[in-house]
């Protein structure tokens, strides 16, 4: 982990490298979509309705990304299981993800319903970032994470209703 600038008391401007893998393994699903055709790809195909919703969604999301690799601890840790709280919210990081990938084997294999859609693809990866920021006890990820998950639900909800 790099440190550049200090921002606070316990918070620099730096550089989370492992935050890197973290949101590769989000992003694999789409990475794989590249080389998998679907029949039926609604994810892919919905239209926007709210364009504010949709602004608000993106930035969000980006933020969190954005905050996940810069903004690191002045205690922080290259990678760290060394307390039990870090090993519970890393663990639910990591179901978290498992389900996610879990939801895309079920898209892919043409079970696309909206439950299972707002339930595994739109809902975990919020909650793996937030858990991710508790285990990091990076709490502007937890927070951004959570305005995230909301506004994702409803965004994608509204668009697929």
């Amino acid at each position: 982990m790099v440190k550049w600038v200090r921002l606070s008391k316990n918070q620099y401007f730096g550089f989370f490298a492992p935050g890197l893998i973290f949101f590769a393994l989000q992003e694999l699903p789409y990475m794989a979509m590249l080389s998998i055709p679907l029949k039926s790809n609604p994810l892919m195909e919905m239209q926007d309705k709210s364009a504010v919703l949709n602004t608000i969604e993106k930035v969000l999301g980006v933020s969190c990304i954005v905050i996940m690799l810069f903004l690191v601890r002045s205690n922080g840790k290259w990678f760290s299981l060394s307390t039990k709280k870090e090993i519970v919210f890393f663990s639910v990081a990591m179901i978290a993800i498992i389900g996610y990938f879990i939801g895309w084997i079920f898209y892919y294999n043409g079970f696309q319903s909206l439950p299972l859609i707002l339930c595994s693809l739109v809902a975990l990866p919020p909650i793996y970032y937030a858990f991710i920021g508790l285990w990091r006890e990076n709490y502007v990820l937890t927070v951004l994470s959570g305005m995230f998950f909301l506004v994702h639900i409803l965004n994608v909800w509204n668009n697929l209703k």
